[in-house]
C-alpha cells in the first residue's frame, strides 16, 4: 500500500481496494436464478410424457418450484400449499423435479394437490443445477407474463411468502 508521509493510505489505493472487493464479490457470490433469467423462461425441460418443452408457459404468470423427493423441507412447503388450497386446483405452479417429472406426481398426490404442471430436467441434474444456479431446494422463482423473473425464495418461504406464491399458483395475483 502507498503511505502518505503523514502515515495515512492513499486515495487510490483505497479505491483500488474497494473496486477489488467489489470484483470479488460479484464473481464469488452466488445469483439465485439469475444465470441467464431471460433463458430460464424459455429452457427446454422434460414432461411426464419426455417431451421437451418449455419450463414457463407462455403467457400465465407461473411459479417454479425446484424441488427433489428426498427434501423434507419442498414436501413441508407442499403440505403447507395443500392446506391452503383445500381442493383447488393450482394451475400457476410448474413442479420441476430433480429427479424427473414423474417423481413430482406423488409429491403433489400426497398433499391432494392438482392442476400443476410436472417437469424435470432435461438432460443430466448436474446441468439442471447450472441451469437455476440454485443453492438447493426447494427454490421457487416466480414468472410474470412475459417469462420475466419477478421474485425468488431459495428456501423454505416464511408464511407469507407462502401466501404471495400461492396466489400466484391459484391465478389470483400475477406476482408475489
Amino acid at each position: 500500500m502507498t503511505r502518505h508521509r503523514s502515515g495515512t493510505v492513499s486515495l487510490s489505493t483505497i479505491v483500488l481496494l474497494v473496486v477489488a472487493f467489489a470484483c470479488a464479490a460479484l464473481l464469488g457470490g452466488r445469483v439465485y436464478a439469475r444465470s441467464a433469467p431471460d433463458r430460464l423462461a424459455t429452457a427446454l425441460v422434460r414432461d411426464l410424457g419426455g417431451q421437451r418443452v418449455a419450463l414457463v408457459p407462455k403467457g400465465q404468470p407461473t411459479v417454479v418450484m425446484v424441488s427433489s423427493r428426498t427434501c423434507p423441507w419442498c414436501k413441508k412447503a407442499l403440505a403447507d400449499f395443500g392446506r391452503m388450497a383445500n381442493g383447488r386446483p393450482i394451475p400457476g405452479l410448474t413442479l420441476f423435479t430433480l429427479e424427473g417429472a414423474a417423481d413430482g406426481v406423488p409429491m403433489l398426490e400426497r398433499e391432494k394437490l392438482h392442476g400443476a404442471r410436472f417437469v424435470g430436467p432435461a438432460g443430466t441434474r448436474e446441468e439442471a443445477e447450472r441451469l437455476f444456479t440454485y443453492p438447493g431446494t426447494p427454490t421457487f422463482i416466480a414468472f410474470d407474463r412475459n417469462g420475466r423473473v419477478v421474485h425468488t425464495i431459495p428456501g423454505y418461504p416464511v408464511q407469507p411468502e407462502l401466501a404471495r406464491l400461492f396466489a400466484v399458483m391459484v391465478r389470483e395475483a400475477d406476482v408475489p
